[in-house]
C-alpha cells in the first residue's frame, strides 16, 4: 500500500501551511508550546482560526454537501488534521466536527442532520461528549446515568466526568441507561441536551498540571424531548461504539510527536552540555523518530479504508495503542534528557517538557485505555477468544 502524499496533497498542504501561517501570531511556533488552553487568549485565537477555516467548510470537508461538507477524501481531511496539529493550530470545535458530526451522520434521523451539522460545519455550536463516569470510564456500558420516559420527554439524574469543553458548549451528546432491567450493554441511549437545561451543573477539574480543562457535569432532573434521542433507543452502545472509532484514528499524535522530537532535538544543539555523560541520547531519538514515521503510516492507512466504505475497527485500536505509548516514550526521553531543565515553567526560551511528561501520563487512559485498545485488537484483529 502506497502511503505517500500525491501531488494534489502536496498542494493542498502547501496552501494551508501558508494560510494558518497568517492568522497565528508570529511567535506562536514557541508559545504554543506552553500557553495555557484554558487561558482567555488560547479561547481567542481558536475562535479566530476556527472561524475562518470553517468558511470553506475545511473543518467537515469529508462530510457530504448536503451537510456542511464538500465530499473530499477521508485522506485529504487527514492531510488537514496532521497540519493542524504539526502547527498546533488552537480550535474550539473539533469535538462537534470529529465525534458528533460522525455519529448524527450515522445514526441521527432526517430533523437532527438538518438542524445541527450545518450549524457544526459552520462553528456556530460547540458540543461536548458525556459519556464518562466515576465509575464507568474504559467499562463504558457499566455507565449509571440514568433517562426515564415522561410523556413525550425523559428525565435524565446522574454524573459524568471528564468531559472537555463542557463549560463553553451549547450542546452535549449524553449516554444514558434507559432500560435498567436490560444486560448492561443493551439497555443503553443517547440523547442530545442543549447544556444551558434546567438541572445541569458543570464544576471544573484540575489536571496534573493544574489546568481547569476538564468537567464533571450533573444532571438533576433535567427534562430532554424525547426527540432528541439519536437513533434507537436502547442501542445506544452499538452507535457509541462505531462513533468513537472516529476518535482514534489517531494521526494528530504522529504530528505532534514530529514537532516535539524537533523541538527537542534543536534544544540538544542550542545547549550541547545537556547530552554529556547521556550517550544513548542519540540512539534513542533515532528510534523515536523511526517509530513516529511508523505510527504515522499506520495511521494513514485508516482514511484510506473510509474511503473504501470500510469502517475501521482495531485499525483505530492500533494507531491510537501506539500513538500514546510513543507520546510517553518520547516525554520520558526528553525529561530524562533536559534533567532538571525540563523542568523549568514559562520559559520562552527552553521547550517545557515537565508540562508534556505530566499529561503523557494521562494519554494511555484517555479516550480508551492501552488494554481496551489491546482486547479490540485482540479480538477485533486476531481473532482470539475473550
Amino acid at each position: 500500500m502506497d502511503f505517500s502524499l500525491n501531488k494534489y496533497e502536496d498542494e493542498f498542504q502547501s496552501s494551508l501551511t501558508n494560510r494558518l501561517s497568517k492568522l497565528l501570531p508570529q511567535d506562536w511556533g514557541d508559545k504554543s508550546f506552553i500557553i495555557n488552553n484554558t487561558d482567555s487568549e488560547w479561547k481567542k485565537i481558536a475562535k479566530n482560526v476556527t472561524n475562518d477555516l470553517s468558511k470553506d467548510r475545511l473543518l467537515t470537508q469529508a462530510w457530504p454537501e448536503e451537510y456542511g461538507g464538500i465530499g473530499a477524501s477521508h485522506l485529504k481531511q487527514a492531510v488537514f488534521n496532521h497540519i493542524l496539529s504539526y502547527i498546533n493550530a488552537p480550535l474550539n470545535n473539533m469535538t462537534g466536527v470529529n465525534w458528533i458530526g460522525p455519529a448524527l451522520m450515522m445514526y441521527g434521523n432526517k430533523e437532527q442532520k438538518e438542524l445541527y451539522l450545518p450549524r457544526i460545519a459552520e462553528a456556530l455550536d460547540q458540543w461536548c461528549l458525556l459519556y464518562s463516569e466515576p465509575t464507568a470510564g474504559s467499562d463504558l456500558a457499566s455507565l449509571q446515568t440514568r433517562a426515564v420516559k415522561n410523556g413525550d420527554n425523559y428525565i435524565i439524574n446522574g454524573q459524568k466526568i471528564w468531559a472537555s469543553n463542557a463549560e463553553d458548549a451549547n450542546f452535549g451528546l449524553v449516554a444514558v441507561r434507559t432500560n435498567p432491567d436490560a444486560p448492561k450493554h443493551k439497555g443503553l441511549s443517547t440523547l442530545i441536551v442543549p447544556m444551558d437545561s434546567a438541572g445541569i451543573s458543570i464544576n471544573p477539574i484540575k489536571d496534573i498540571n493544574g489546568k481547569e480543562s476538564l468537567n464533571e457535569v450533573f444532571f438533576d432532573n433535567v427534562q430532554i424531548s424525547s426527540k432528541n434521542i439519536v437513533g434507537e433507543e436502547n442501542r445506544g452502545w452499538y452507535q457509541m461504539a462505531s462513533s468513537l472509532d472516529y476518535e482514534r484514528s489517531g494521526i494528530a499524535t504522529f504530528s505532534t510527536a514530529k514537532r516535539n522530537l524537533e523541538k527537542l532535538i534543536d534544544i540538544t544543539k542550542l545547549i550541547p552540555e545537556i547530552t554529556e555523560n547521556k550517550k544513548s541520547y542519540r540512539e534513542d531519538i533515532a528510534n523515536h523518530w523511526i517509530e513516529m514515521n511508523t505510527g504515522f503510516n499506520l495511521a494513514i492507512k485508516i482514511p484510506l479504508l473510509q474511503d473504501r466504505g470500510i469502517n475501521p475497527t482495531y485499525e483505530s485500536s492500533i494507531s491510537k495503542l501506539y500513538g500514546t505509548e510513543l507520546t510517553q516514550k518520547i516525554a520520558q526521553t526528553s525529561i530524562q534528557l533536559l534533567g532538571t531543565h525540563g523542568q523549568l515553567k514559562k520559559n520562552q526560551g527552553m521547550f517545557e517538557v515537565s508540562e508534556k511528561y505530566l499529561a503523557a501520563i494521562a494519554s494511555t487512559i484517555a479516550k480508551g485505555t492501552s488494554e481496551i485498545q489491546r482486547n479490540t485488537i485482540a479480538r477485533q484483529g486476531l481473532g482470539l477468544p475473550r
